[in-house]
């Protein structure tokens, strides 16, 4: 029998499956869905491939997990950020600079799951954060009065996407995101504070 590392075996489970999740989320963000296997997954674990199946009875429902692991920590991270500014012009900057950033570190970033073979279950899920990873930055242009917020913040987190290929290629991250703040704000008609590479 296992050895059962918590007070119930319901517990351990619940344990097992958080290690789990943790280690298939590090291991797609590293590497991409190329490298994604459950025995990448099982190994970044320490646990036995075979173990992985006890969870995720899929490699599909195991992407499906990793991708829903990483949208729900940009977006705590993206509200979080939003959260501790104030006027609507410091809160869409938040947005845009932690936004760039997950993209490009890698510590949030996921790759486009259009195309991607998942249940449909995850797939909704993946659909309903990558809208709730939208609204503080919808909200932020509401208060600024921006017309039509939900469009204005789709056409806003392309911009980023595109701006974080570039960084991709070799242009400076912090240049970059100066660039792509200043765009957005003059966009939709708010003021524009300092750059971070005014500063350096």
């Amino acid at each position: 029998m296992p050895r059962i590392e918590a007070p119930t075996v319901a517990e351990h489970n619940v344990m097992r499956r958080r290690q789990v999740i943790e280690a298939a989320a590090e291991v797609l963000s590293e590497g991409g869905v190329a490298t994604f296997t459950p025995a990448a997954v099982a190994k970044r674990a320490g646990l036995a491939r075979s173990s992985m199946y006890q969870y995720y009875p899929s490699t599909d429902a195991l992407l499906g997990a990793a991708i829903t692991e990483l949208l729900q920590r940009s977006r705590d991270r993206m509200v979080a950020a939003v959260a501790a500014a104030d006027s609507p012009a410091e809160r869409i900057t938040a947005y845009v600079r932690t936004a760039l950033s997950d993209a490009t570190t890698g510590h949030g970033a996921t790759p486009d799951v259009s195309g991607m073979s998942m249940p449909e279950v995850c797939r909704e899920g993946v659909r309903r954060l990558h809208d709730e990873l939208l609204e503080p930055l919808r909200t932020a242009l509401s208060d600024a009065a921006v017309q039509d917020p939900g469009t204005v913040a789709v056409l806003v987190r392309g911009l980023i996407n595109a701006a974080a290929s570039d960084v991709g290629h070799g242009t400076g991250s912090a240049a970059m995101a100066d660039a792509t703040i200043d765009f957005v704000l003059r966009g939709v008609g708010l003021p524009h504070g300092p750059r971070v590479t005014d500063a350096v």
